[in-house]
């Protein structure tokens, strides 16, 4: 069974980085009494994404709860309280490409969760895309169209603030 995975953003603390996450969330972010960090709670079984941003290089990482020895060798990484199962770290370039994907897959959609539902067959070809510098648009559709059976869809951003304000 794989547990709902908690993420730590740094918020009021000083801390030597900076993190930004995305996934499927289970509770409303929360702050504790401090403010010094704000809260959120992934799905278990499900992938999320870390964007670390240090002082001299960054980090992005796509990563799902870690079960068993299946899984591999499990990793923990600062402000997450589960150990990890990484499918993809990203460095330099890559980041802004799997930033600029994640946009597209969520964002776009109109639904923030669906992408982050798919297996992680799904996940570790987006991540052999990004290292192989071949993810552009039409590479990224295909793969969304085979395992969701729908087009990939481009809606401007109106479209897409119309689409959210519907929900």
């Amino acid at each position: 069974m794989r547990y709902n995975v908690t993420v730590d953003v740094p918020y009021l603390k000083k801390l030597p980085y900076t993190l930004y996450s995305k996934g499927m969330l289970t509770d409303i972010p929360y702050f504790d009494k401090n403010e010094d960090f704000c809260h959120f709670k992934y799905l278990g079984g499900t992938v999320f994404v870390l964007f670390y941003t240090f002082e001299d290089f960054r980090r992005a990482y796509i990563v799902t709860c870690w079960q068993d020895e299946k899984d591999g060798e499990a990793i923990t990484l600062p402000g997450v309280d589960q150990k990890l199962c990484l499918i993809f770290t990203a460095r330099g370039r890559k980041v802004d490409n799997l930033r600029r994907i994640l946009y597209i897959l969520t964002d776009q959609q109109g639904d923030d969760n669906k992408v982050f539902k798919l297996p992680l067959m799904f996940w570790y070809k987006l991540a052999a895309l990004i290292q192989q510098s071949k993810a552009v648009r039409s590479d990224v559709a295909l793969l969304w169209e085979t395992y969701t059976n729908k087009k990939l869809l481009k809606l401007s951003k109106k479209e897409i603030q119309k689409k959210k304000g519907a929900v």
